[in-house]
């Protein structure tokens, strides 16, 4: 099994989107068979709801693996060539976007939550990890998790503890998950997102759905069939 998701209300994503200008949806073919997401139907509907909402979908594109660097650096330079976008609708797990967002400049919106089924996944090599809890905030962080990228996992600012950059915890080999967040906030001129409420953990996100256990049984039973 790989990390399950599921699409964000349209009115989360289309919120994010408000005001970003033109919009490439770019989605991961990778997991596809476990949660459908980046199903040609289904990205034609969060086109059109996306449209629907004032957005400007310049082009849809589905690769691979959105969490192979390599690869989403080779496509979104293609897609550049081609059209001029000023935002990035991702639709994949927390890794997929994590990893776009370090190979652009551009500004990256989740479209999808990612919850835990229990167990271990599978994820590829890389410094990108994926929580599952349900309500990705990296619309919020710049692409980068806090829960992740912070030894901590503090939700909002660093630590008393970090100093120059540098992690409390593993300040020799670490930089603050934080001051790695404000940099890029910075870079894309969002340091305005750092302002407002804090940022609050719903635990009871991150159970899935039972849609999404009955998704995920059946795929088993498909798979046990098949040796």
């Amino acid at each position: 099994m790989m990390l399950i998701t599921r699409l964000k209300p349209m009115d989360e994503i289309s919120s994010q989107v408000k005001d970003s200008g033109a919009v490439l949806i770019l989605a991961c073919n990778g997991c596809e068979e476990s949660f459908g997401n980046a199903h040609p139907q289904q990205l034609r509907y969060l086109e059109e709801e996306l449209e629907k909402k004032s957005a400007s979908v310049t082009q849809t594109l589905s690769i691979d693996f959105l969490c192979e660097p390599i690869l989403v650096r080779y496509w979104l330079r293609k897609a550049e060539a081609q059209e001029n976008f000023d935002s990035i609708v991702v639709v994949s797990c927390g890794i997929g976007v994590q990893v776009v967002s370090k190979e652009t400049e551009h500004r990256v919106y989740p479209a999808c939550d990612t919850v835990t089924m229990g167990g271990r996944f599978g994820q590829a090599w890389g410094k990108e990890i994926c929580k599952e809890c349900g309500q990705c905030i990296l619309p919020y962080t710049g692409g980068i998790c806090p829960l992740t990228a912070c030894s901590k996992g503090l939700l909002n600012g660093p630590c008393g503890g970090s100093k120059d950059g540098r992690c409390e915890v593993f300040p020799e080999t670490r930089e603050c998950g934080w001051h790695l967040i404000y940099e890029r906030l910075k870079a894309v001129g969002r340091l305005d997102l750092l302002l407002g409420l804090p940022l609050v953990r719903d635990y009871s996100r991150s159970e899935p759905p039972e849609a999404l256990i009955t998704l995920r049984d059946q795929i088993l039973e498909k798979q046990v069939q098949t040796l």
